[in-house]
């Protein structure tokens, strides 16, 4: 196994450089728009081949040949939009000889709603988004829509980031459903700071809470004063609407119409006790039992981060804890915060992170290596051109997708993600469980990428009944409200008959499509191209998330966003059974429908039906051998055709990215 270690002095060296690098000049945010700059573009993707060609000399491999038009169509469009191509872009694309036509690809697929789509997806796994959040009493729909509406607007990853620590506001208040961050984690202030360090930072400090980290450098105090930049904030309200709502449905004041209760209820969790408050105190007690050094029980400690760069220098309590710790951690001079995000958009690239984990990053020590970065240069510089664009993520991934490294072909050895790898050939991998589902999508529906479903509308729903508004235009209504206006406003929706079903949603949802796909907005709306198909077969971002156990997505690995990232690519028998004995037939092989059937009927002969099926489905066109060998069920008719699908479907080339 190849192994390209950093050795110590290196890493360090590699983190002071950029340190060093990014406080000389701060950084300020420039104005050039570099993903629209080709010649950007080309010299950093140039860049990178360059010193991933480096890195072949040092490991001594040798580069796959580059992958053909079909495999890198296939590749792309499943990384940058989490789908396969339907048939007339794939034949399109192949069809086409100009020169340009990757470049030309990779824009498109950049500016369409596939992409926001698939952004969204790993946000929300990121950041452990639910449709119901904590004891799933509140709506988790404001903080998907943050996250869809940032993912829409290509939100740099900066400000995101600064969104997200730094939110506040109520949960259904215009513009603050970043606050669903926090309320995620309602009441567990510690392990929310625990997931952040994970996702922002690269280092797993948990074990901290409890004890001296056993396999790291970090000490109990060290977990503390990193929380104390939070400590004060509060998740929900303590105000006397909330008093008095809480009474109304729970209290010795319970009112006996048990209709008002659940309004009064449905008031509690989505406008008086749903938000964050508090800025952050920047100091914190350690806890009674604390067993570390540096510290005693009880003790007072203040605000400081784990690395160089934050802290609270007064021993009293401060209201911006939360804006100092944000501003650290999303300051350019700090080198893990784009070190990690740099790989956390590799690995989703290219397939393999430069390091793994990517979220723990371990500094070496005399005793230790520490973690292990494959090629030190390629790091160095994909963090410059992060800060070079403003972390935009999108610009990022367009310099990504125009390597020469990531259009190799596929490398037929095993490869172990666990260890260092020198990318010489792209590492086979499975389909996430949301790539598979929207791939069996796009073989049924029609421009699936903007049929839209429920998972996000904002209608307010309160007691059974559809108020014709959104819970945004409500929360304005009612959350200054005293309680007298509060039982009026009960009383009224008691009586309230249904006039609409809230008629702005998709006006809503248009929002929340990429600006620069010219068929968003206008394809969405045209309703009728979608008449017939199944109400389920929309893609996995339009559905509740996650769903049901029992369903195709979480047979195939989708997270239940417990923890980060915590999806799964492994197979088995489930997954085998789901296609073989149910999906496949019921919804693409037994569907009329199916837009797969047009193009395989538009073909007059049966070698030409083949060809049209392989590429539908596996983006080529089929070998003399394959063709032999299907022939004779094409001439069955649409029974022979069907047999082909479901070999086909059922095949490892589909269900892998290669």
């Amino acid at each position: 196994m190849i192994r390209i270690s950093l050795p110590l002095r290196s890493c360090l060296g590699l983190l002071s450089a950029a340190l060093v690098a990014s406080a000389s000049a701060q950084l300020a945010r420039k104005e050039a728009d570099l993903g629209n700059d080709p010649a950007w573009i080309k010299k950093a993707a140039g860049e990178i081949d360059k010193r991933i060609g480096t890195g072949f000399q040092k490991a001594k491999v040798t580069a796959t040949a580059p992958a053909d038009d079909s495999r890198w169509l296939r590749r792309v469009y499943l990384d940058a939009t989490g789908r396969i191509p339907s048939y007339p872009e794939a034949k399109a694309f192949l069809d086409d000889s100009t020169p340009d036509k990757r470049e030309k690809l990779v824009e498109k697929l950049l500016n369409s709603e596939g992409y926001v789509s698939q952004m969204y997806n790993y946000f929300c796994d990121l950041f452990r988004a639910t449709s119901r959040l904590g004891d799933g009493t509140r709506s988790g729909v404001p903080y998907l829509r943050w996250i869809r509406e940032s993912a829409a607007s290509n939100k740099s990853w900066d400000i995101m980031t600064a969104e997200l620590l730094t939110s506040s506001g109520g949960g259904w208040e215009e513009g603050k459903g970043a606050v669903g961050y926090f309320e995620r984690d309602r009441g567990m202030p510690l392990d929310n700071m625990a997931n952040t360090t994970r996702i922002f930072l690269g280092t797993h400090i948990e074990c901290a809470q409890c004890h001296d980290h056993p396999y790291d450098k970090w000490k109990q105090t060290d977990f503390y004063e990193m929380a104390a930049f939070t400590h004060g904030m509060n998740t929900g309200s303590g105000d006397e609407r909330k008093k008095f709502v809480n009474e109304q449905y729970n209290g010795k004041n319970e009112n006996p119409d048990a209709k008002k209760r659940e309004i009064y209820r449905w008031l509690m969790d989505n406008i008086y006790d749903f938000g964050v408050a508090g800025g952050g105190d920047g100091v914190i007690k350690l806890p009674m039992d604390f067993k570390g050094k540096g510290g005693k029980p009880d003790e007072l400690v203040k605000a400081k981060s784990l690395f160089p760069g934050a802290r609270n220098g007064s021993p009293k309590p401060i209201d911006d804890g939360r804006e100092k710790f944000a501003k650290w951690v999303t300051d350019p001079a700090n080198p893990r915060f784009s070190m990690l995000i740099a790989n956390r958009m590799w690995k989703r690239v290219m397939g393999i992170g430069l390091f793994e984990p990517v979220d723990k990053f371990i500094e070496g020590t005399r005793e230790t290596p520490g973690t292990v970065i494959s090629n030190p240069a390629v790091m160095e510089y994909l963090q410059s051109i992060l800060r070079e664009s403003n972390f935009d993520l999108k610009t990022f991934q367009k310099v990504l997708f125009n390597t020469r490294t990531y259009a190799l072909g596929t490398n037929t050895n095993p490869v172990d993600p666990r260890m260092p790898y020198a990318f010489q050939g792209r590492a086979v991998r499975r389909m996430n469980a949301e790539q598979v589902w929207d791939s069996i999508a796009t073989l049924v529906v029609p421009d699936i990428d903007y049929r839209k479903g429920n998972a996000l509308n904002p209608s307010a729903v309160v007691g059974g009944r559809n108020l014709g508004r959104t819970v945004y235009d409500v929360y304005k209504e009612v959350i200054n409200f005293k309680p007298a206006e509060i039982s009026a406003w009960v009383d009224k929706v008691v009586t309230y008959t249904p006039a609409t079903k809230g008629g702005d949603s998709m006006m809503m949802m248009d929002n929340m499509m990429s600006a620069k796909d010219p068929a968003a907005a206008a394809t969405s709306k045209d309703a009728a191209r979608w008449a017939g198909y199944s109400n389920d077969l929309i893609r996995a971002s339009e559905l509740s998330a996650p769903t049901p156990p029992e369903h195709f997505l979480r047979k195939f690995g989708q997270s239940s966003r417990e923890i980060i990232e915590g999806g799964s690519s492994e197979s088995d028998v489930t997954q085998i059974l789901s296609l073989i004995n149910g999906h496949v037939e019921k919804n693409i092989v037994a569907e009329s429908k199916a837009v797969v059937y047009k193009a395989i009927d538009a073909a007059a002969a049966p070698e030409d039906k083949v060809k049209a099926a392989f590429l539908a489905i596996l983006t080529r066109y089929p070998t003399p051998a394959e063709l032999d060998l299907l022939l004779p069920e094409a001439k069955k008719g649409r029974e022979g055709i069907k047999n082909i699908l479901y070999a086909l479907l059922n095949s490892n080339e589909f269900i892998f990215i290669l």
